[in-house]
């Protein structure tokens, strides 16, 4: 979206304002922060909770500014607007709703974008249930005095749902081990909550891109080709919550695996299209880079695109449509062993793939969690249960992307933060549907077909779809039991202390004398989704 006009600004109800300029030069007097929200359909009490953490650390010359999107449901953002208006206007926190903004989060982050305080130096995306800690504002600005060019300072993200250990240990497997790795950690991507970013360079690059339902990852490749640069900090200043169920942790995983992929298809056909396009070619930017400058953020970059990606797609197509044809064959009676090389070279590549992603686990030495719990030890048995709750994803990984090839777009689907309102037989029940299961299936047929019982009886390929099948059934019953029914009192107890009681609005809507205090926008005109691919 192009940056709103004044008058724009004042027909939305937001009033301009002059600032003083702000030195280009981000010492420690001069760094001032916008800590900057996007819910939508949040439970108040979450953020409510974050709101409360970020004014315990935020310093007066930072702002708080909220932008609850793209839903209707006034039970969940008046009670925010209610806590909001009820602070100091001396802690410069400011609430906004908007019923529809096109462009995901991407949309809302460019309205934050042109909206916030412009003496703020930098902006710090927050999630919505992630609390800062303690050390959190002291740790940004050490980062930028260390780092004072660059854009990008990636701090990690980090769990307080300690009853799910195994989750938490496998989604934390990109911070702790592929992140942390040298040639990442400076040319690293942003991964959306806690990114400092600063903010005359993001609006060099003209905001956020919409262009992929991950803007975060998307921003970061746009601000690598300006030539701006970026750090991952291995420093933990913030806690969240992980998905309250099997289902909304997949749903998750989906969109990451769908929106990175996005890029990275983009990123690969972008030789082609500088030949066949040389109009294409002229918009791009361009880099003062080295040539093997160059290939080194090619390399981190297509390491962080598909780090949720696995490479067996078309060996799990290739095993079903082998698995099925053999099986027609031994039905009508004619011989199958044609298909025993095939799923020998399936069975290869399952290997690969398994020992790859098993040499990773192994070598993960969980740094970050060692920061968090003092004498934490990521013993060999931690290594390998992480390990295989990582098989859960496999299928979500090697398939879920596909439609990228084709162009299909995917709708930005939110992570719900707490359990939906169901007895524990229907949330175990739902866990256990939401669970991939093709492989499963795939195997134990496959385990039948060449089974001694069978006429294509092969011993060695029996014992690779028994493994696998094993694999992935052990796998399950992990991820099961990390959302088992005696864990959801130790989920609730992971939740932030209730709030104190807040007031809630009366009112039906917010009177247009209040605009300013809590400026709710209920407009039917849709932000123009930004499509800035500069590859």
């Amino acid at each position: 979206m192009t940056p709103l006009t004044s008058a724009s600004r004042m027909m939305h109800g937001v009033q301009d304002t002059v600032f003083a300029p702000v030195s280009s030069q981000s010492t420690t007097a001069t760094i001032a922060f916008s800590f900057q929200l996007m819910t939508r359909a949040e439970p108040p009490e979450i953020v409510i909770a974050t709101i409360k953490s970020l004014l315990a650390v935020k310093q007066a010359v930072d702002e708080i500014l909220i932008i609850d999107n793209n839903h209707t449901d006034k039970s969940l953002y008046q009670p925010l607007a209610a806590f909001c208006e009820s602070l100091d206007a001396a802690l410069n926190v400011r609430f906004y709703h908007i019923d529809e903004i096109a462009g995901y989060k991407a949309g809302a982050l460019n309205l934050a974008l042109a909206w916030m305080d412009r003496r703020c130096s930098h902006i710090v995306v927050v999630d919505s249930d992630y609390e800062a800690l303690p050390h959190a504002r002291e740790a940004m600005v050490q980062a930028i005095n260390d780092y004072p060019e660059h854009t990008l300072l990636q701090f990690p993200q980090f769990y307080r749902s300690a009853h799910l250990e195994d989750i938490h240990s496998e989604l934390n497997h990109y911070f702790n081990h592929h992140l942390y790795q040298p040639r990442n950690r400076i040319r690293a991507l942003s991964t959306g909550t806690y990114a400092v970013i600063r903010r005359r360079d993001l609006q060099q690059l003209g905001g956020w891109s919409g262009a992929s339902i991950t803007e975060d990852a998307q921003m970061g490749v746009l601000m690598h080709q300006h030539d701006m640069r970026s750090a991952f900090i291995p420093t933990v200043i913030a806690t969240g919550l992980l998905p309250a169920t099997l289902c909304d942790l997949l749903a998750q995983r989906q969109r990451w695996v769908y929106g990175n992929m996005q890029i990275f298809c983009r990123y690969l056909a972008a030789p082609l299209l500088r030949r066949l396009h040389p109009t294409y070619a002229a918009s791009m930017a361009t880099t003062k880079h080295s040539k093997a400058e160059q290939r080194r953020y090619q390399r981190a970059h297509l390491s962080q695109l598909s780090a949720w990606v696995n490479g067996t797609g078309i060996l799990i197509l290739l095993q079903l449509i082998t698995v099925m044809l053999m099986a027609l064959t031994l039905i009508v009676g004619h011989d199958s062993t044609w298909a025993l090389p095939i799923l020998a070279v399936i069975y290869a590549g399952y290997g690969v793939f398994l020992l790859r992603r098993l040499w990773a686990y192994l070598h993960d030495q969980a740094p970050l969690t060692q920061q968090m719990q003092r004498g934490y030890r990521h013993s060999i048995p931690k290594r390998l249960r992480t390990w295989l709750m990582h098989l859960n994803f496999w299928e979500v990984g090697a398939l879920c992307w596909l439609p990228v090839l084709w162009g299909r777009q995917k709708p930005f689907v939110c992570t719900p933060k707490i359990a939906p309102d169901a007895t524990q037989s229907a949330l175990k029940h739902a866990n256990r549907r939401a669970l991939p299961k093709l492989l499963l299936i795939l195997n134990a047929l496959t385990a039948l077909l060449v089974s001694p019982l069978s006429a294509a009886y092969s011993p060695i390929l029996f014992v690779c779809a028994l493994t696998v099948f094993g694999l992935k059934l052990i796998a399950a019953r992990l991820a099961l039991a990390n959302y088992s029914t005696a864990s959801e009192a130790e989920y609730l107890r992971s939740l932030s202390e209730p709030s104190a009681p807040f007031p809630l609005l009366n009112t039906e809507y917010v009177k247009p004398l209040n605009i300013q205090k809590m400026p709710f926008i209920k407009t039917t005109d849709r932000v123009q989704d930004k499509q800035t691919i500069n590859f």
